[in-house]
């Protein structure tokens, strides 16, 4: 099954929603070819006075501010009232945001259906974000009917617009012949789009195919190199392979293997996943 795309979350094969909240970054304010910077109590009060004039960029800002206490306490009433606002102008992070709080009981009862809703709302015009965690919630079952080809759908989109939560949830789907034909080889291209966006536990699933030789060759020393990866971004799960292969590899082969992995690395070191 899988995991949802936000607020204060991430999106994986588990049950639960998944891109985490990006709130807006604060940027010096251009005046006369002059860079300002504001304090972020400043910028909140910028931001909450462009909110009251009704601009819905600046009132699902407002949102965010009080939603991570950014120039401001935290106050999720607050920051529900303003993705309210924001969401009725058809702002599509706000109605984003407004999914995952009804998804997580964010300062309002938990409501599945109601999350379904905001999200497909914000899905509709293209947020990723809401298009991977309307494929999660089909997956799962939450809010709507569990439907495998729905949630494909969704994934898919989400996908190719580089959401790499949503890729590796669409290798996971072919790996595991789940609503579509099992498929290794695409499994792989998936979950290397994923791991390329920065998914943390991509690295392992590459590193298992190439192990196995599913859908590519098999290949030790790339496994090896994957799962090393995938242990340096936090990923516990290859550490009992990666020491199991390591005793079985030469030592030239350990060598070749930490060469590629560095060298995948650096490769994948802020490059901006793309479709």
């Amino acid at each position: 099954m899988a995991t949802l795309i936000i607020l204060f979350a991430g999106c994986n094969k588990a049950k639960s929603p998944t891109i985490p909240f990006k709130p807006s970054v604060a940027k010096p304010v251009q005046t006369n070819q002059v860079k300002v910077r504001y304090t972020p109590k400043e910028l909140f009060q910028v931001d909450l006075t462009m909110a009251e004039q009704g601009d819905a960029k600046a009132q699902t800002k407002t949102a965010d501010n009080y939603a991570v206490g950014r120039g401001v306490e935290v106050d999720f009433q607050e920051a529900l009232k303003w993705y309210r606002k924001a969401a009725a102008q058809n702002e599509s992070q706000a109605q984003y945001n407004l999914g995952y709080m009804y998804y997580n009981g964010e300062a309002l009862p938990r409501d599945y259906q109601k999350a379904v809703e905001w999200f497909i709302k914000s899905a509709e015009q293209g947020n990723a974000g809401a298009q991977c965690n309307l494929g999660l919630m089909y997956d799962n079952g939450e809010g709507v009917p569990q439907d495998n080809a729905t949630a494909i759908k969704w994934y898919r989109k989400a996908a190719i617009q580089g959401e790499p939560m949503a890729q590796f949830n669409m290798g996971w789907m072919y790996d595991n012949g789940e609503g579509i034909p099992e498929n290794d080889t695409k499994a792989l291209e998936w979950y290397v789009k994923s791991a390329r966006g920065g998914h943390i536990e991509s690295p392992n699933y590459i590193g298992i195919l190439y192990d196995n030789g599913d859908g590519t060759p098999e290949d030790d020393i790339a496994a090896y190199a994957w799962w090393l990866i995938g242990i340096k971004r936090g990923d516990e799960a290859p550490r009992n392979n990666l020491v199991f292969l390591g005793e079985q590899l030469m030592p030239e082969q350990l060598a070749k293997a930490r060469e590629l992995s560095a060298k995948l690395e650096t490769e994948m070191a802020g490059l901006k996943n793309k479709p």
